[in-house]
């Protein structure tokens, strides 16, 4: 299991900002921008939903408190 490394705000935002691209990506948008959107769209959705940032791992960044990440 990937350790948590995001906090519950960080999630929250992330899942709204996904909710969002991948709304306007899938609706607002054709070909090639489209694909990208709902990419990062998806993501940021699946970061949200697991906890882990890949690209936080790579940085050494939590912004979770140690209580958080005992889970």
């Amino acid at each position: 299991m990937l350790p948590v490394n995001e906090s519950v705000f960080d999630r929250d935002i992330r899942l709204g900002i996904g909710l969002l691209l991948f709304l306007f990506g899938f609706f607002g948008l054709t070909g090639i921008w489209q694909i990208v959107l709902t990419v990062v769209a998806v993501l940021l959705i699946l970061s949200a939903v697991t906890g882990f940032c890949p690209l936080y791992a790579l940085l050494h960044v939590r912004t979770t408190s140690s209580r958080q990440s005992d889970r």
